[in-house]
């Protein structure tokens, strides 16, 4: 059974159960076969592992019918104490992961804020603005020196900035990862597909990523090595920071 075949029965089950949100329900497990297929997995081989449409449909369909509320006898009584004992856990760990996300985010930021300041003086650099203006004061040192030094900078942005689109991938898919989890343990989604740990990139973009990336980081490398080897010459010092007084 291929992708298109299981969402189609998959619907079809779903609107036989009464289900009213179907097209979200149908989005998360498009978006499944989407994720495994890139991992490597085919279509039929995802559909096997995946739960019947109609079981899918019918766990859906007592939550309609229900509201989520099920007859209880004794046993589901205790199961239904032990899910409050767990749900009044997840509000205590919700704190700490919520922290622990909120710094997160702000690595992500902080790396992004170093790309543009990284940019923002290699352009400086490269163009010899920095050493002319009064307001933006940048080391002194003679204009090849600061061109070498200015293409390394801006290769550094691009590696950074290349460092901050994976983290926030990387985040966003440990926030979605654990925000299925805390649903399937309050039994809010208890249909919803499992949601694998590194999040998907087309391929394409993966691509693009890897080439800019390892491009960046050769223009860094030797146009850092570059630099550092005319500022020594220019200064005639094998530290020519302290002959022009960057530190004085």
């Amino acid at each position: 059974m291929n992708k298109k075949e299981y969402l189609s029965m998959l619907d079809s089950a779903l609107k036989g159960a009464g289900v009213q949100d179907r097209d979200d329900i149908i989005g998360e497990y498009a978006e499944h076969f989407d994720m495994k297929a890139a991992d490597g997995y085919g279509e039929d081989e995802i559909a096997a592992r995946l739960a019947a449409p109609n079981v899918i449909a019918s766990q859906f369909g007592e939550i309609a019918a229900t509201g989520g509320i099920k007859p209880v006898n004794k046993a589901q009584a205790l199961k239904k104490a032990l899910k409050v004992l767990s749900i009044t856990g997840l509000l205590f760990a919700d704190i700490l992961v919520g922290a622990f996300f909120i710094t997160m985010y702000a690595w992500v930021v902080s790396l992004g804020a170093f790309s543009l300041s990284s940019a923002l003086a290699g352009g400086l650099m490269v163009t010899g603005i920095g050493a002319e203006s009064s307001i933006i004061h940048l080391p002194a040192m003679p204009y090849l020196c600061a061109f070498l030094l200015g293409i390394a900078m801006l290769a550094l942005a691009v590696l950074s900035a290349c460092g901050t689109e994976y983290c926030r991938l990387y985040v966003t898919q440990m926030l979605k990862v654990y925000a299925r989890w805390h649903g399937s343990i309050a039994g809010i989604k208890n249909a919803s597909p499992p949601l694998p740990a590194h999040p998907v990139i087309k391929p394409k973009k993966r691509r693009i990523m890897r080439k800019v990336t390892l491009v960046a980081l050769v223009v860094f490398v030797v146009a850092f090595i570059a630099s550092l080897s005319s500022m020594m010459i220019k200064a005639g010092s094998l530290e020519p920071w302290h002959v022009w007084g960057w530190f004085a």
